[in-house]
């Protein structure tokens, strides 16, 4: 039926589900965006399969359509605890951030947008820090009221920023949380301009954070590298002035290093 009985050898085996895993597994190093026709061929599926599983997997957030290709994107994760845990990627940057961490003396993070949070894959810290979050790997933040999620969403088509953030209300957490749809493309828009973002008591009075878009050779948004302080310790000013340059200079480094 379509691709969607089931294998004759097994009558627990379902087609159509192994062949969408099958599409999944298309993607991967020097294959994070492909054609319809280059996912069949990789796959070992023909294009009408293709084209159901990818469409599907828009439908549910697994991938996005970006005119003639698709990627998947970070919901992915949640198919993969061992990536979580940290691999991959996260695996390959953890010197680097380490030594980010060490050399601005403050926590520092690899994030990746699973709307509506943020999803901690990465955290480092310096060796003799008077300042800790208790923030473990995996960890979830709402992506509307911290730096990393500005980042994220900044580099999404804003198209796609619009329909996530029309799904519901945008969240209050302080009365400097930004809850009007307007105020936040705005921000966004300004986020996207100048490269970074600093937020400052937006999740928490006297929380401030700051992230920066890790980028890949060919500049698609991969993650964002971040950090946070209590504004007692380090300002938004100070962080916009002295440690952003710092950290955009260490996620250059990290995209032309492992992409």
């Amino acid at each position: 039926m379509d691709g969607e009985t089931e294998d004759p050898r097994s009558r627990t085996f379902v087609t159509a589900f192994a062949r969408g895993l099958d599409v999944i597994l298309a993607f991967g190093p020097g294959a994070s965006r492909l054609t319809l026709s280059e996912v069949a061929l990789r796959a070992g599926v023909d294009r009408a399969v293709a084209r159901r599983a990818l469409l599907t997997l828009v439908e549910l957030g697994y991938a996005r359509s970006e005119g003639k290709h698709f990627s998947l994107t970070p919901k992915v994760l949640r198919l993969g605890q061992a990536f979580l845990g940290g691999e991959d990627m996260a695996r390959q940057l953890r010197p680097a951030l380490d030594a980010l961490a060490q050399r601005i003396g403050q926590n520092a993070s690899l994030t990746v947008l699973d709307y509506p949070d943020i999803l901690h894959i990465a955290r480092a810290e310096p060796p003799a820090s008077a300042f800790r979050f208790a923030l473990k790997t995996s960890e979830r933040m709402p992506a509307t009221a911290t730096a990393s999620g500005r980042v994220l969403m900044a580099g999404l088509p804003e198209s796609e920023v619009l329909a996530l953030l029309q799904r519901a209300p945008l969240p209050r957490f302080t009365a400097r949380s930004v809850t009007s749809l307007a105020a936040m493309m705005a921000a966004l828009r300004q986020c996207r301009a100048q490269g970074f973002a600093v937020l400052d008591g937006e999740l928490e009075e006297g929380f401030v954070s700051a992230a920066v878009p890790l980028l890949d050779q060919g500049g698609r948004l991969r993650a964002a590298v971040a950090t946070s302080s209590h504004s007692t310790r380090l300002d938004a000013d100070r962080l916009a002035q002295e440690i952003v340059p710092l950290m955009r200079e260490a996620a250059r480094e990290m995209g032309s290093a492992i992409f």
